[in-house]
């Protein structure tokens, strides 16, 4: 009888987010911890990138750094994340939602998952999930270790019970 094997070559902690879909570890960008607030909490701000130069990559202003609407935002202080809305000059990013109300705060940029990963379920509970084929369903009672061969492209914070979940691609 035929099997399935799961061969990931990444993986990624989930953090649920009813706001963005999963972040695709492949397409990383700055990284850094913000200096400032702004717009009601809508704005990460940085204001030690000034680097020109892409060798110096950890300082490189987010005018030069690729940066782009649709790329996904995570506090990585309290895994709140947040999609790219734009680039309003070399150290603001203008986001969807509210995640840097304060600072200082750590954060990583990365782009949006397209094609899809399967995930792994640490802790027994319910998935909420797209599909990548753009279903919502929820997937319940879960158990704790089960691997799920959906291609999902993310996995909400309502509706999901479940924990220590990772993406693998």
């Amino acid at each position: 009888m035929a099997y399935q094997k799961l061969q990931a070559g990444k993986a990624f902690t989930v953090n649920p987010s009813d706001n963005t879909n999963l972040p695709d570890p492949g397409v990383k960008g700055p990284t850094g911890t913000t200096t400032g607030t702004g717009g009601a909490g809508k704005q990460l701000i940085d204001s030690n990138r000034t680097g020109d130069s892409a060798s110096n990559f950890a300082t490189l202003k987010f005018t030069l750094a690729g940066i782009q609407p649709g790329m996904i935002a995570i506090n990585t202080t309290d895994g709140t994340q947040s999609t790219v809305a734009s680039v309003i000059n070399d150290t603001t990013i203008e986001l969807r939602e509210a995640i840097f109300a304060t600072s200082p705060k750590n954060y990583a940029i990365y782009g949006a998952e397209k094609d899809g990963a399967v995930f792994y379920v640490g802790g027994t509970g319910n998935v909420k999930i797209t599909t990548a084929a753009g279903d919502d369903v929820t997937l319940t009672s879960l158990p704790t270790g089960s691997f799920v061969p959906v291609q999902t492209i993310k996995i909400f914070s309502t509706g999901t019970t479940a924990t220590n979940i990772v993406a693998l691609w």
